[in-house]
């Protein structure tokens, strides 16, 4: 008799990539926060593959606009297939509480449990379809993509970046915008700081970075200051090699609208709050800027 010999599969419903305080975490695995249908609240590694699945999935449905769950389809002991759900208003709304309830102290309050075992079974008539279809596409070889070189100041690798991202991203729009260095917390390590961050969608977020970036920004954003008067923002742009950072002058306006966002966080905790013309605007330049070849 097989070791996973179960009625019922455990699916779960994946959160959000996570990283643990000192955890060297492996390049083939990423550390993913889950829970299961009685609302237990869990971490553990998946590999690359699997989060590079949900991310992929999310992203089209959020290209769609439409509001979506990932869910993780067991086939053995800890070992997930990622699967992509449309859901409602009410589900979304459940799935930004079972996340804040799940990252602030690891249990979920009663009125969210009912929500999961709905979501989780969302699929569950496709289920072995999409779990034969994901095997069948692992086993196709994929080609080997040769980085692209390009002339830029030395790049900060994924490894040495994390960002909270909300359960309704797969990943964040870059440029990032930084709003403002945070002061540290306790969890955080000597060696990062926290910058709060808008990205090109418009969505605020924390993301850790090297003390180091935080320091080249620092020195050099006070030589492009000396440069060129008004106000400067700076931006953080992904590369194939790695994450690296540029500035952009910006309006005494355009600052003003950048700083009511950020004060907003500051009072209320939350990154959602509609866009100003002023910062669309500003939005807009920035990814105009890094896409150009003189940007």
């Amino acid at each position: 008799m097989g070791i996973f010999n179960r009625n019922q599969p455990n699916d779960v419903l994946f959160l959000q990539p996570v990283r643990l305080t000192s955890e060297k975490t492996p390049r083939s695995k990423v550390r993913m926060l889950y829970c299961d249908t009685s609302g237990k609240v869990y971490s553990s590694m998946v590999s690359r593959s699997v989060y590079e699945r949900a991310r992929d999935n999310a992203a089209s449905m959020a290209h769609r606009r439409k509001s979506f769950a990932t869910i993780g389809l067991e086939t053995g002991p800890g070992q997930f297939v990622p699967a992509t759900v449309e859901v409602g208003q009410k589900e979304v709304w459940a799935l930004e509480h079972i996340l804040e309830h799940a990252l602030n102290n690891g249990r979920l309050p009663d009125i969210l449990k009912k929500y999961l075992k709905s979501i989780i079974r969302l699929n569950e008539s496709e289920r072995e379809t999409i779990i034969l279809e994901y095997r069948k596409r692992r086993r196709q070889p994929y080609p080997e993509v040769t980085p692209k070189v390009l002339e830029r100041l030395p790049y900060y690798q994924e490894h040495d970046m994390e960002i909270s991202m909300p359960i309704y991203k797969a990943e964040y729009g870059y440029p990032l915008i930084v709003l403002k260095r945070l002061p540290p917390e306790e969890r955080v390590l000597h060696n990062t700081r926290r910058l709060l961050i808008l990205d090109s969608d418009g969505d605020m977020a924390v993301i850790k970075v090297p003390t180091r970036l935080v320091r080249k920004i620092e020195i050099e954003l006070t030589e492009h200051g000396g440069k060129k008067r008004g106000n400067t923002c700076v931006l953080i742009s992904q590369y194939p090699e790695g994450y690296a950072p540029s500035y952009m002058s910006i309006s005494h306006q355009q600052k003003k609208a950048l700083d009511t966002l950020t004060r907003y966080f500051e009072e209320t905790g939350s990154s959602k709050q509609p866009v100003s013309i002023a910062v669309k605007t500003v939005l807009t330049r920035a990814k105009d800027r890094v896409s150009s070849p003189a940007g």
